[in-house]
């Protein structure tokens, strides 16, 4: 093995761990945005994995799963191979724990690989994903939906390969309810996932639960299928660790349907997340402020009823989404 594994600012030496930033776009104060890394540089050779947290500002579970995995679980004297792991991808989102960045209202999950010469977000982007991701092997992305929410990976369809392949070993390996989609499905177009396969690298998101908070059992799910990851690339010596702190879903979810209100109001859910569903089956209502029902929200497909997003504050106007649902195969 090298002797050390520089990336940035950050360095390791062999069998140690170090920390450091990559340096990306200016701020109006003319200090750089720097994104965190913390590098494991494990003492044997062996494949590199990006592990990557809070892409978006509010989404800061991961962060917690990278703590946890590199402080308390990971021996790099035991390691084959380098883990590089960015607990807060997205600084200047953390900062004001947002989902955009407040500067140019843009969602970084959506214009990766970036832009040198673009907009703020779209060089944080180019940045981290040409100084960092791109000297990985494979790749995960860790984000977080509402509270209470089943966590679940997310593999691509579209295209084929060994990273197109290689999302199935990711996602196995995490052992989390899988859910299956195309490029581009619902718009969800320039993820870093997506611009990590266009490289040729096998990358999962992964969306665990809290969203402004952590939930524990969500973040062991989440250190549980990180090295259990590491197992499946051969970094690490051992069994796969089942998930036995969060349902799974056995089947892969597909069809996935954001179900939003025409009406608004208070929302009450009426079934349990992770419950499954059929068609027409009432979801939740919406109460105005007097206590009267003024709509129900109904399933249109048979599957099951992975988030309510509006938990934090469980009211709704006209477009908002109530719940999204999953269909299965």
């Amino acid at each position: 093995m090298s002797a050390a594994f520089e990336l940035g600012t950050a360095r390791a030496d062999s069998g140690a761990i170090g920390t450091g930033y990559l340096e990306s776009a200016y701020l109006r104060d003319g200090t750089r945005v720097r994104i965190p890394v913390i590098i494991a540089h494990g003492a044997a050779p062996g494949p590199v994995l990006w592990v990557g947290s809070t892409v978006h500002g509010d989404e800061i579970p991961g962060c917690e799963v990278i703590r946890r995995v590199v402080r308390e679980r990971l021996d790099p004297r035991a390691l084959r191979g380098t883990v590089v792991a960015a607990p807060v991808q997205h600084p200047v989102a953390f900062l004001t724990s947002t989902r955009f960045t407040l500067h140019d209202g843009v969602n970084i999950n959506r214009v990766f690989p970036g832009d040198a010469k673009g907009t703020l977000t779209q060089r944080i982007a180019h940045d981290l994903f040409h100084q960092g991701v791109v000297r990985a092997d494979a790749v995960l992305d860790i984000h977080s939906n509402a509270i209470g929410a089943v966590n679940f990976t997310i593999v691509r369809t579209g295209g084929a390969g060994p990273a197109w392949d290689g999302q199935w070993t990711l996602a196995d390996a995490f052992g989390l309810s899988v859910a299956v989609g195309p490029v581009g499905q619902l718009g969800l177009t320039g993820t870093l996932q997506d611009a990590a396969i266009e490289r040729r690298k096998p990358a999962l998101t992964v969306e665990l639960s809290g969203g402004y908070v952590w939930e524990e059992p969500s973040v062991r799910a989440g250190v549980v299928g990180v090295m259990n990851v590491m197992r499946a690339l051969g970094m690490l010596d051992g069994a796969l660790e089942p998930q036995t702190e969060v349902p799974v879903i056995a089947a892969r979810l597909t069809n996935r349907h954001y179900l939003t209100c025409d009406k608004g109001g208070l929302v009450r859910p009426l079934r349990p997340l992770g419950s499954s569903v059929r068609t027409g089956d009432t979801i939740a209502v919406l109460y105005d402020v007097f206590g009267e029902a003024v709509e129900t929200v109904t399933s249109p497909i048979d599957g099951w009823i992975i988030t309510y997003p509006l938990t934090g504050n469980r009211t709704a106007t006209s477009g908002d989404a109530i719940a999204f649902v999953f269909g299965g195969s």
